[in-house]
């Protein structure tokens, strides 16, 4: 009877803990978001840092505020070249207006023939799936309003944590082993460098594969012929940040372009296969070699956690997750009692072995 008043108890207490932990993030996360993104920022800059720091010798300040300083002016040239696409995607709005529509009656003609639905009845449904679009738009204008100003205090306080974060980066990891009991710092030590190592090491890898997305996505849409095939292979890698939705749900908006913009109907369906085959490669060469194979977790598991981080902090929350639930997995493979967890969160990399098709190869 004990027993079971203490495995109800532990329940209970792991219920409020969690019920509290919901009730923080949501109510707080307007301040949480830029801490838990400088965190993740830092972690990026780090390598540039102790490149500065170490090897060339620089005061760490100057250090710091050199990568933040290089960081910064690489995202404000991946934007500016963005919204300078763009400019040019608005300036030629009149000259695609006219395909768009002729593409439109097209399929129009298309559904009349195939599913015996009138163009007339089709025009009825998009009415009113319009007058409802600008029934609701009042509303999405201001949350999307509301959302750009707390995107830009966001995005205003990211360098600045950053910056104290790194700066007082030693002062953090001896609060956190002060923390930790005199039979506890040996094991504390060692789960701060893993952490670190993985994180670090996941963060640069994200970065790079984005950016390689970025390339492949903008130098294949310009070869299919895809208009503005920059602003959409841009816009396309950075869905990738989010992890498996974004590299599936990538191509929908430049195979929704392809279909609305292009003359040629082949178009469509080379863009449809480039995002299938490049997803393939993603998942099994890109991701699992470059963000390295310390980051194996449960594909089940993740999905759950984006589910979830999503539902309490929108895109910023699936962005966040992933390394959030790599770091509890290295607490829990190396706390006792907490091996089962570890396990759980966890899977054995299925990625493709370059080592093993080598060795076959020589075999053969």
């Amino acid at each position: 009877m004990e027993k079971n008043f203490r495995i109800l108890q532990r329940f209970a207490y792991s219920l409020i803990v969690l019920i509290m932990s919901y009730i923080i993030l949501t109510k707080l996360k307007h301040i949480l978001y830029p801490i838990a993104l400088a965190m993740l920022f830092s972690y990026l800059l780090y390598p540039m840092v102790s490149l500065f720091e170490n090897k060339l010798k620089f005061p760490r300040t100057l250090s710091i505020f050199l990568s933040l300083l290089v960081g910064v002016l690489i995202i404000s040239g991946i934007a500016n070249l963005f919204i300078l696409q763009v400019g040019v995607f608005i300036k030629d709005f009149p000259l695609f207006k006219d395909q768009a529509t002729e593409n439109l009656i097209e399929l129009q003609t298309i559904i009349e023939t195939k599913f015996h639905f009138s163009v007339e009845e089709q025009e009825i449904w998009l009415q009113n799936q319009l007058d409802l679009i600008f029934d609701t738009s009042g509303a999405f204008l201001k949350t999307m309003a509301k959302g750009a100003t707390v995107t830009l205090e966001t995005i205003i306080f990211i360098p600045i944590f950053a910056f104290f974060m790194l700066f007082y980066r030693d002062r953090g990891k001896i609060f956190i082993l002060k923390l930790a009991k005199a039979r506890n710092s040996k094991l504390t030590e060692d789960l701060l460098q893993q952490i670190s190592k993985v994180t670090i090491k996941y963060m640069v890898g994200l970065v790079s594969v984005v950016a390689i997305l970025a390339v492949t996505h903008s130098l294949a849409l310009s070869i299919v012929g895809v208009k503005y095939a920059i602003v959409l292979g841009i816009m396309a890698a950075t869905i990738s940040f989010i992890p498996y939705f974004g590299t599936l749900i990538s191509g929908i908006i430049p195979l929704t372009f392809s279909i609305i913009l292009s003359s040629n109907p082949y178009e469509p369906v080379f863009v449809l296969i480039y995002f299938l085959v490049i997803t393939f490669v993603d998942h099994n060469i890109l991701t699992p070699t470059i963000t390295g194979g310390n980051v194996n977790l449960n594909p089940l598991v993740t999905i759950i956690g984006l589910i979830i981080a999503a539902e309490v902090w929108g895109i910023t929350g699936m962005i966040i997750i992933v390394p959030t639930i790599a770091i509890i997995k290295i607490i829990c493979d190396n706390v006792e009692g907490l091996e089962p967890y570890g396990y759980i969160l966890g899977i054995k990399q299925h990625g493709l072995d370059f080592k093993k098709i080598k060795e076959s190869l020589k075999k053969e």
